[in-house]
């Protein structure tokens, strides 16, 4: 632990009066329940989203035999 860290860590027992281990059990208990919430982003989009058709792995690949075919013949 670098000393730097460990002086303030003396410094917040001494001004809370609880021990090194208490500081230490506090700080893994509060990083590892903030691990484990999730984050969703806030929806952004402006107006409607109108939902777009899905294509499937052979409709592109009908495209671009197409556009192969093209491109030899041309």
């Amino acid at each position: 632990m670098p000393d730097s860290l460990m002086q303030r860590v003396k410094a917040v027992s001494v001004s809370r009066k609880t021990s090194f281990r208490a500081l230490v059990i506090e700080a893994l208990e509060k990083s590892l329940a903030q691990s484990e919430s999730s984050f969703e982003l806030p929806d952004a989009s402006a107006g409607k989203a109108k939902k777009k058709p899905q294509v499937t792995a052979s409709q592109v690949n009908a495209e671009i035999d197409q556009l192969r075919e093209g491109a030899f013949r041309g």
